[in-house]
């Protein structure tokens, strides 16, 4: 009889060790959708004000960007150079609104709408707009940065 309890306690100890080691270990991110608003307006604000040296700060040193054009670039420098050509090319009133927002841990994503007005021309103002999909990381000090953005885009 013993040896059958002390069969069942181990397997009863190791079953719980199993599951508890299996678990995720991350918590879950306190308010999603307060964080992604909340770097959307810094976002926003940034590219609405011409300051794209505040706008690649946004994103991790490393970070992978693609414009919906079939090329990535990486990194700050990269990022910043992209957006001084919107900005030099009359880029402005660039708004996001949320569809989803998730993640877990020191990761979140957004999936959002996005629309901005280029330059007047011919007395027309164009309007441009997509989705865009972005991956947010906690850096050690905890800032959100922006790890992956793409979008795509359509004249509207």
């Amino acid at each position: 009889m013993n040896s059958l309890l002390r069969a069942v306690s181990i397997g009863i100890v190791a079953t719980t060790l199993t599951v508890a080691c299996s678990k995720q270990t991350e918590e879950p991110v306190g308010d999603t959708s307060a964080i992604v608003e909340a770097a959307n307006v810094e976002w926003n604000k940034a590219l609405n004000s011409s300051d794209t040296e505040a706008l690649a700060l946004l994103y991790a040193e490393n970070a992978i960007l693609s414009a919906g054009d079939g090329k990535t670039l990486v990194g700050r420098a990269e990022i910043e150079n992209l957006f001084k050509g919107f900005v030099d090319g009359g880029v402005h009133n660039h708004t996001l609104e949320v569809i989803e927002v998730g993640g877990s841990g020191k990761m979140i994503y957004q999936v959002a709408k996005w629309s901005a007005q280029g330059a007047e021309t011919n007395g027309e103002t164009p309007t441009f707009g997509g989705i865009t999909t972005n991956i947010l990381e906690q850096n050690p000090d905890g800032k959100w940065l922006a790890r992956s953005h793409v979008w795509n885009i359509s004249q509207q």
